[in-house]
């Protein structure tokens, strides 16, 4: 069951990221002024996909012991939230680091974080179980199995 305090702090997430992803810092075309129009026949640069960077952070909450899941934060949410809002956050063990590996039944991502279910703990879920609760769950994820 999740505590009024998880679900405010779940609820601050989102709004975090909804409103910093809209954020962004744009270059001024080449050869114009901030505020002015970009010079007649510049053609805007291609857009290029860029890989995480290799110094991209990575936090998690582990509550495997009392609810069988490890909640992981990727670098957009620590920055959007902060690393000590996620901390406060925590009701298990906060670490800077990723969710453990072993006993995993899947993983279920979702803007405000990626849910990791366990086959260890009080309440483990079958991966068919687990797949259903997050592709249903609101928000919906990307369910991976094993993952």
């Amino acid at each position: 069951m999740v505590s009024t305090r998880s679900s405010l702090a779940l609820v601050a997430i989102v709004l975090f990221g909804l409103f910093g992803a809209g954020c962004e810092n744009k270059p001024a075309a080449e050869g114009a002024k901030p505020g002015e129009a970009k010079p007649e026949g510049k053609a805007e640069p291609k857009a290029e996909k860029k890989a995480a960077p290799a110094s991209a952070k990575v936090a998690s909450c582990n509550v495997i012991k009392a609810e069988s899941i490890c909640r992981q934060y990727g670098d957009a949410n620590i920055s959007a939230a902060g690393e000590d809002f996620l901390k406060n956050m925590c009701t298990g063990e906060f670490k800077m680091e990723a969710c453990p590996a072993d006993k995993r039944v899947g993983s279920c991502a979702t803007p405000e974080g990626t849910k990791v279910y366990y086959n260890e703990g009080p309440l483990p879920m079958a991966a068919d179980a687990a797949a259903k609760a997050c592709k249903e769950g609101v928000p919906a994820g990307e369910w991976k199995a094993g993952q």
